[in-house]
């Protein structure tokens, strides 16, 4: 549910990022199984001050991610295999900012070391359809690292390490919407 992400810190860990950041995840809304990119939309404008943190009010939709589906609904073959690159920037921009492109992973870290959140795409696992493994997309939300791991929102162990990281957002899946070892940082426009 709609919440606010802290990383699990130690004494010794060299974390660089947000200390907090209030994320989505597609629980929150309606359509489950493809609005994790409205998901990741929703946590950066939340950051970026366009709408307010809202507690999913269970059992119903987050009224945010209510909001963005009725006006921008997952849209890749039809909404039933998610939300485009162009559709993120689309509800960004409709609030009133725009997207940078962070390219690779060294621009990635600089984001994050500067408290930019990232949002990202990232190749996984899908459905298994007559015993054959597809791959599918999930959009999540980089908020930090440190040496081992990488910290988002939108997954189910809040972190995932390096190597696991690399393999997806190389993935064929992100280059198919022109996200592959890319992401999108939310501006405020000048």
């Amino acid at each position: 549910m709609a919440d606010y992400y802290q990383p699990s810190l130690t004494a010794d860990s060299r974390y660089t990022g947000l200390t907090e950041l209030f994320g989505y995840i597609n629980a929150d809304g309606d359509c489950k199984g493809t609005n994790c990119g409205l998901a990741a939309s929703a946590t950066l404008l939340t950051y970026m001050g366009g709408m307010r943190a809202t507690m999913t009010p269970s059992p119903l939709a987050n009224p945010n991610l209510a909001v963005l589906e009725s006006q921008f609904p997952p849209n890749i073959l039809g909404g039933l295999a998610g939300t485009s690159r162009g559709r993120v920037e689309r509800i960004l921009d409709a609030f009133g900012y725009h997207t940078e492109e962070v390219a690779g992973e060294v621009a990635l870290r600089a984001a994050l070391q500067k408290s930019e959140p990232v949002a990202v795409m990232l190749q996984i696992p899908g459905k298994t359809v007559m015993g054959i493994q597809l791959p599918g997309g999930h959009w999540m939300v980089a908020y930090g690292y440190d040496a081992e791991r990488i910290y988002l929102t939108n997954w189910h162990d809040f972190t995932m390490s390096w190597d696991e990281f690399r393999r997806g957002w190389s993935g064929w899946i992100p280059w198919c919407i022109n996200m592959e070892r890319k992401g999108l940082v939310a501006k405020a426009r000048s």
